[in-house]
């Protein structure tokens, strides 16, 4: 639930609900569903939902508004409308005194209907955590359960009454009284296991410690669902023109790629076969949109030179011939012959333009029907698992050799177009062995149980690792004690595997002794082992196949501790270390209250003598807050923590170029090709490409060795939290260190004791974490800022209106409520001390046209369609020492317009709004 979306939502909210102590609110897009707020401020929902049998999900809506003080409306809670199986439900809603709202749910069924549970829910916000709710029973009985809620259930409830704090005690009655479940939300029960033929109505009155004001008619949703760009807002409208412009970084890339040869790891950095260091800041193409046609990939290779992307990581393409990769259909060692003509253009294009490419040729490697003769049980992979060996190729040797031998094959493809094959070719970056898999993942568990006959196999090798290691059944039987079952031998080699890697983690561990403990240990040591000999056949076949450059196990992580540091491991045996994370999917998200938080918190996982990439990054949309992703990842990531690459998820191919609208549900959630992210790579390419940021020191290091994870102790503590993509890390090495300086883990033959960074030593005030370099500043007070202060760059990033900053000799005071600005010399070799110029990069939310909220509790009810439309950046900047010619307007492409911002005595207003641009540059004279 997300209590503010914004300064100008927010006092939408308070202006609609302006005099109402407490509002009750309808939805806007389902009538069965009411948000209750105070003073403008979401506290609590309810609505109704429900289950057919089986768990299976009943989506239950309705459209009406009211047309006077009361609501009446119904849905059908249709469960199987083949056989009758359908429940009505009537809600009436109105007010039923001055401090009190009332709500009669009539359910109506012409047969007795199956089903989980029919219930109306009621869910509170985060922020009320801790509240105590008090419940009298049916027989008179008082109960109590705390927000959050846990997992259990209550029996007949007449009331429950929420003692919301900071919002007073809320009333909840129910006549006839209802059981209660809980599992997050409160669930009050209208109907379980079986409707009976016929009626029952339950009155759900909601009493307030105020008066109560009860806005259910399409004129007060109106006054709360608002587009969220105001009349200052300016539409952005590039030409996507590739020729020159002022923020064209194509001269800073040398060309062709690979000119010094191709790419080295050398320890924790990447470098050319001259020893001259080389960084990644990057994006992704997915699918057939790593293989474009021709004009698209000529157009393509310069769009992104012009940016300042020097690598592209083509990713999963080698799927199926069609929107999915280049794949043969019948084959999966083989490529389609044009689909595999087309990458052959673009990577050469690619290295022409001086950008290098990087291969995660594959996610879900998938068997084709002329692989069948050389698998195992090929019926059972179509049947079971639709050809998909996610997670199941961990397991599957012969699978392994069929990708092992895709990969070999495109290696040894020569390119006509470059006269070499992708094995000496040095524009290739790196290769990725799969992409977001591994052995420690919950998906093993499905993937060792779908196959009989492969699980057979993996039993026969686990019980073979285990007499390798114990000798004999009696040494087992020493070591397991109580959990070698009955029967279970190494004989029979039927000895039970646990594919699901929380037992193995921080979660379950800690709490189990003995033979229990042990078997666990044992079963994540040989889960390493295999995923070890998978890795490792596939880099001997790759270096045999003459590719000499990086490559990495795969950029995805495990359960905290065993699992995670046994894959973490995994992944340093085979070369450098990558991974992938994403945050937000809300509108008001932001990692800058919290430093090092967010997918900046993935460096938490960087290995000491290891150069380390984020793959795949982004806030998720509809975060209106993006901006500051890409500028954390450039200055914090690639400079402070010394990371090696970023790629951000994702881009596109085409002569399109820079997207139409922001983003779209449920797939175009990931868009880099937007105004605050590839918008800003001019001025971050520079920053990043430059150096500008320096490394800092290594203030934490944590040691881990194989006797400790074969033990499954440590001497310090990681804790993961993870929602799909959007994960985050911490533990006794706070994310906050991050902020500070280098982080790092280590793999030692021995234990070793941990480095534990002493925070209060960069701590300035109360509120702000200083970089070692003394070049970063992050204060976390309120929503939070940074700054960066380098001879190349200065930069504001975050909330931070009517703060003046001093960077060096540029003061920046910001006049807007949020903005990512940057300021950068121009030239490759200089600074702003010394450059003929200087760019300066402002940005602050994007947005579609027409693009609306609710703003209660920040859904979008509208996405809106084009144009993108830029909130103004209002700035004050000053630069003394430097004499200014002039302040050249730039337009959307980089180029300079006609006009001119006044600048006296060195200082000049920004205003992105007013000159409709998000590109100045300062000539000096």
């Amino acid at each position: 639930m997300r209590m503010m979306v914004g300064v100008g939502l927010l006092a939408c909210a308070l202006a609609a609900c302006a005099g109402e102590p407490w509002s009750a609110v309808i939805s806007p897009d389902n009538s069965l569903r009411f948000h209750f707020a105070r003073e403008g401020r979401q506290v609590f929902t309810a609505g109704v939902a429900g289950w057919g049998p089986r768990w299976a999900w009943v989506g239950i809506s309705a459209k009406d508004k009211a047309t006077g003080d009361e609501l009446v409306t119904s849905a059908p809670f249709v469960v199987n409308k083949a056989n009758g199986d359908v429940i009505t439900v009537k809600c009436q809603a109105k007010k039923s005194g001055e401090r009190a709202v009332a709500f009669r749910y009539d359910l109506s069924a012409a047969k007795d209907v199956p089903i989980t549970f029919l219930i109306v829910s009621i869910s509170a916000g985060r922020e009320f955590n801790g509240s105590k709710v008090t419940l009298k029973l049916a027989d008179g009985a008082e109960d109590a359960v705390t927000l959050p809620f846990g997992r259990y259930a209550k029996p007949a409830t007449a009331k429950a009454v929420f003692g919301f704090k900071d919002a007073g005690d809320v009333a909840v009655a129910f006549d006839p009284p209802c059981e209660l479940g809980f599992d997050g939300d409160m669930r009050v029960v209208l109907a379980k296991e079986v409707f009976r033929q016929g009626t029952r109505a339950v009155t759900m009155t909601v009493t307030f410690p105020a008066e109560v004001a009860f806005r259910a008619r399409q004129e007060d949703l109106d006054e709360l669902v608002k587009p969220l760009a105001d009349a200052t807002w300016f539409p952005f409208a590039p030409t996507n023109d590739t020729g020159p412009s002022v923020i064209g970084v194509e001269p800073w890339l040398e060309r062709p790629a690979g000119k010094r040869g191709g790419v080295r790891m050398a320890r924790d950095r990447f470098e050319l076969e001259d020893g001259t260091p080389i960084k990644f800041w990057g994006t992704n193409l997915s699918y057939a949109l790593s293989a474009p046609p021709k004009p698209e990939a000529e157009f393509t290779a310069a769009r992104f030179a012009k940016y300042g992307v020097n690598c592209v990581r083509m990713h999963k393409f080698s799927g199926k011939k069609g929107w999915e990769g280049i794949g043969d259909p019948n084959d999966a060692t083989k490529m389609d012959p044009e689909g595999l003509e087309r990458l052959d253009y673009f990577s050469a294009e690619l290295k022409k333009r001086g950008v290098y490419f990087a291969w995660s040729h594959t996610f879900g490697f998938h068997v084709r029907p002329g692989n069948a003769d050389r698998l195992a049980a090929y019926d059972e992979i179509m049947r079971n698992l639709k050809g998909n060996t996610y997670a199941f190729i961990n397991i599957a040797e012969d699978v392994q050799d069929l990708m092992i031998e895709m990969v070999v094959n495109l290696l040894k493809h020569k390119n006509p177009y470059t006269g070499l094959t992708y094995a000496e070719e040095p524009a290739l970056a790196y290769i990725e062995l799969h992409n977001e898999d591994d052995i420690f993942f919950y998906t093993n568990t499905r993937a060792v149980e779908a196959c009989p006959t492969y699980k057979k196999l993996l039993m026969a090798r686990w019980a073979d690792w285990l007499k390798a290691k114990y000798g004999s059944q009696e040494g087992l039987k020493a070591a397991w004690g109580e959990a070698l079952a009955a029967g279970e031998s190494l004989e029979k080699k039927n000895l039970a595997l646990e594919g699901n890697p929380w037992f193995f983690g921080a979660d379950h561990l800690p709490g189990q002794k003995g033979g229990r403990r042990q078997r666990l240990l044992d079963n994540a040591a040989f889960f390493h082992d295999v995923q070890n000999k998978f890795y490792s056949r596939f880099v001997k076949a790759i270096r045999d196949a003459g590719y000499k450059g990086p490559l990495c196990g795969s950029p995805w992580q495990a359960p905290a501790m065993v699992p995670h540091y046994y894959n973490l491991r995994s992944d340093w045996l085979v070369g450098f270390i990558d991974r992938h994370n994403y945050f937000g999917g809300g509108l008001t998200d932001t990692m800058l209250k919290r430093p090092g938080s967010g997918y900046f918190s993935s460096g938490l996982q960087q290995v000491a003598d290891r150069p380390f990439g984020l793959s795949e990054w982004i806030h998720v949309y509809p975060s209106l807050y993006s901006a500051e992703g890409p500028a954390i990842i450039a200055t914090y990531g690639m400079g402070l923590q010394g990371w090696d690459a970023s790629f951000e998820f994702q881009s596109r191919s085409g002569r399109d170029g820079f997207a139409g609208i922001v983003g779209k549900f449920p797939w175009g959630v990931w868009e880099a090709d937007v105004p605050t992210q590839l918008g800003q790579y001019p001025a971050l390419a520079r920053m990043v490409l430059r150096g500008d940021v320096k490394e800092g020191e290594v203030i934490s290091v944590r040691r881990v060795s194989l006797p400790e994870l074969a033990e499954g102790n440590f001497a310090f503590a990681d804790k993961v939290v993870q929602q799909g993509d959007i994960k985050s890390f911490t533990g006794s090495v706070p994310m906050e260190a991050l902020a500070a300086g280098r982080v790092v883990v280590e793999f030692t033959d021995k234990p070793q004791p941990p480095t534990f960074p002493d925070m209060k030593k960069h701590l300035k005030g109360d509120t702000a974490i200083a970089s070692t370099t003394g070049q970063l500043l992050w204060d976390f007070a309120d929503r939070g800022f940074f700054t960066v202060d380098t001879p190349g760059t200065k930069a504001v990033v975050g909330f931070a209106q009517g703060r003046e900053f001093t960077l060096g000799n540029v003061k920046l005071k910001m006049d807007c409520p949020y903005a990512s600005v940057f300021v950068t010399a121009l030239d490759k070799d200089a600074t702003l001390a010394t450059a003929k110029s200087a760019l300066i990069s402002a940005v602050a939310r994007n947005a579609n046209t027409g693009f609306k909220v609710f703003a209660l509790d920040g859904r979008v009810i509208e996405n809106g369609a084009e144009p993108v439309l830029l909130e103004p950046v209002k700035a004050t900047i000053a630069i003394s020492g430097r004499p200014i010619v002039a302040v050249n307007v730039l337009d959307h492409d980089g180029r300079r317009t006609n006009r001119t911002i006044p600048v006296q005595d060195g200082q000049f207003a920004l205003d992105t709004g007013r000159d409709k641009a998000l590109y100045y540059e300062i000539a000096f004279q």
